[in-house]
């Protein structure tokens, strides 16, 4: 609609329906982004919503399209995209304004990429979105 600012990738959903894509396979390497020499099983993360309005979020360091697309369905998503993928790219990060400045935690230490990586202006804070809680 004329309301959409802007859209990056991810156009496809990996479950919709509450049910895997198809084309979401054990050896997919290009449909949901270029994995890292073409490996099926790489880091991978994703986004969903639950048929009651939760936002669930998996990620893990050796998923393929289709273990990606399966763990979405499994704690419920009926619609639900793709995010990153590959080591370096996979990351969810909290964020809390102290009055002094804001606080950047990775979800997990393990994730590669530093927590302020989206507190801009950078080239990829054009990738940040949020969730803002009460």
């Amino acid at each position: 609609t004329p309301d959409v600012r802007a859209v990056l990738q991810n156009l496809v959903p990996i479950v919709d329906n509450g049910q895997p894509a198809a084309a979401a396979t054990y050896g997919d390497t290009r449909l949901w982004g270029a994995t890292l020499g073409a490996n099926t099983v790489v880091a991978r993360s994703g986004v969903g919503v639950t048929a009651s309005g939760a936002l669930v979020y998996v990620a893990g360091p050796a998923l393929t399209a289709r273990s990606l697309a399966e763990s979405l369905q499994r704690v419920g998503a009926v619609r639900a995209m793709t995010l990153d993928i590959n080591p370096t790219w996979v990351t969810f990060n909290f964020y809390q304004h102290n009055g002094a400045g804001v606080t950047a935690t990775k979800l997990y230490p393990q994730m590669q990429r530093p927590a302020t990586r989206y507190l801009g202006p950078t080239l990829e804070s054009r990738d940040f979105f949020m969730i803002s809680l009460p």
